[in-house]
C-alpha cells in the first residue's frame, strides 16, 4: 500500500505504508485489510512530527510504478 502525502506535506511523491505478498490463481481475487498507522503518515516539520491537512491518496500496486487500485481521503 503507497501513500501519497499532500502537497504542502512537501514530501517525496509516493511513500510505501504497508506490505503483504498475497499469491493469486489467474482470474481470481481477495480482499485484504490494511491498518495504517497515523505515524506512518507525518512528515518532520517546525521542530515536530506532524500530519499534515488535506489530501492523502492510497493506491494498491504490484510495484511502485504498476498502480492497481486508488482511493482518496481528506483529513482535516
Amino acid at each position: 500500500m503507497y501513500a501519497t502525502l499532500p502537497t504542502a506535506a512537501a514530501a517525496e511523491t509516493r511513500r510505501l505504508v504497508a506490505f503483504r505478498k498475497t499469491t493469486l490463481a489467474p482470474g481470481a481475487s481477495r480482499r485484504l485489510t490494511f491498518t495504517i498507522p497515523t505515524d506512518d503518515l507525518t512528515v518532520w516539520t517546525s521542530g515536530t512530527w506532524a500530519l499534515v491537512p488535506g489530501l492523502y491518496t492510497f493506491a494498491t500496486a504490484r510495484n511502485s510504478r504498476a498502480v492497481t487500485a486508488q482511493r482518496n481521503l481528506t483529513i482535516g
